[in-house]
């Protein structure tokens, strides 16, 4: 809830400048897709304590209590460590921050803060927090989900937005984003990973 809290400043200047661009793509699967999956993905968490003990999509069924505790434990880091991402990626990028997959005006070049890892701390926040939630709730579904959707569609979502800055900044973003070995999800202190 907190996390939540720290986010509405940020969220209300990304609304606030959200189609003010010079650059604006509605295409369905860039803007909205990915956040209705991620709506979709909280639902299945949400749901997760809903299931039968039995059940085949909770993680914990089948497994002993320690596993399944030690599984539980590592969401709850994944989780915090996702919001940690999500909402220093929207700080970092301070005045460009937009809630959508957008060029602004006077858009500058981020790579201070959580841009020094990776090239999109927002959406590397999500899929953290998501895969964490998921593992902590028990939830398979939301972890499949998680992986097999929400990811896929953020890493869309961030090769569009490479494209933007490519073209606006050239060589000084290529040059940034080879720096951190162009990882787009996942951290460059993660020994694997795109």
């Amino acid at each position: 809830m907190l996390a939540l809290l720290g986010g509405i400043p940020i969220g209300v200047q990304g609304l606030r400048r959200r189609g003010t661009s010079a650059t604006y793509e509605s295409r369905f699967w860039i803007q909205r897709a990915p956040q209705l999956a991620l709506l979709l993905n909280v639902v299945l968490i949400e749901r997760a304590s809903d299931l039968s003990p039995e059940s085949l999509l909770d993680l914990f069924a089948h497994l002993p209590s320690a596993i399944s505790n030690l599984i539980a434990w590592c969401g709850v880091f994944l989780y915090v460590s996702g919001l940690a991402f999500l909402l220093g990626g929207w700080y970092s990028l301070g005045t460009n921050f937009s809630t959508d997959a957008e060029l602004l005006r006077d858009q500058t070049l981020t790579s201070s803060g959580f841009y020094r890892v990776v090239l999109h701390p927002a959406y590397s926040g999500v899929v953290q927090a998501l895969l964490g939630a998921g593992l902590a709730s028990g939830s398979l579904a939301a972890v499949i989900f998680t992986a097999v959707v929400v990811g896929p569609l953020g890493l869309r979502r961030a090769r569009y937005e490479e494209a933007l800055l490519v073209k606006r900044f050239g060589e000084q973003y290529e040059n940034y984003a080879a720096s951190i070995g162009w990882r787009r999800i996942v951290p460059r202190f993660v020994p694997f990973g795109f």
